[in-house]
């Protein structure tokens, strides 16, 4: 990543990437409750001949829908992101400083196991905060990004001029 225009393509592939992994979690997610769901219920029904209470048949019902809820909202989230990345890279050719920038793994599925937990779909996250309007963003990354993605924001940019290139002020550097 030398410049924004590198930088914007580079988060919108890696976007793409964090929408396919997340609606892949969901799948395996929603297959996995769906087989708990019928494991615990013909566990419940076939091995009583007595009444099963209502709460239980609820709760039941609600495991195979009560696993979308964090997806869903995922998914909300990355169909905004691309606005997101613009107003990033459009502040950034702006001028304004990242005031803050964290990076962290974030899994997308986790199951706890009883002696271990198994984590899968790992993706790199930045958590940026910019300039006085104090904005945060929250923009994937892939590991093999992160260190040129951390060189390039923190260049300071002049209001108009763009990052990177072959200008004499980033020569004198």
């Amino acid at each position: 990543m030398n410049n924004l225009t590198e930088l914007k393509t580079v988060l919108l592939d890696i976007h793409e990437k964090d929408k396919k992994q997340t609606i892949t979690a969901l799948i395996t997610a929603e297959i996995l409750a769906v087989l708990t769901f019928g494991l615990i219920g013909y566990s419940i029904f076939a091995g009583k001949s007595g009444q099963t209470p209502t709460p239980v048949i609820f709760i039941l019902l609600f495991l195979p829908v009560g696993v979308l809820i964090p997806y869903l909202i995922m998914l909300a989230q990355a169909k905004k992101r691309p606005a997101k990345i613009d107003d990033f890279i459009n502040r950034l050719q702006q001028g304004e400083s990242v005031n803050n920038l964290d990076t962290y793994t974030d899994y997308k599925l986790t199951l706890p196991l009883r002696i271990i937990r198994l984590r899968l779909f790992p993706m790199e996250y930045a958590h940026i905060r910019m300039g006085q309007s104090r904005l945060f963003f929250k923009l994937p990354l892939s590991a093999q990004h992160v260190q040129p993605f951390k060189a390039l924001i923190s260049q300071p940019v002049e209001p108009g001029a763009s990052i990177g290139g072959s200008s004499a002020n980033w020569s004198s550097n």
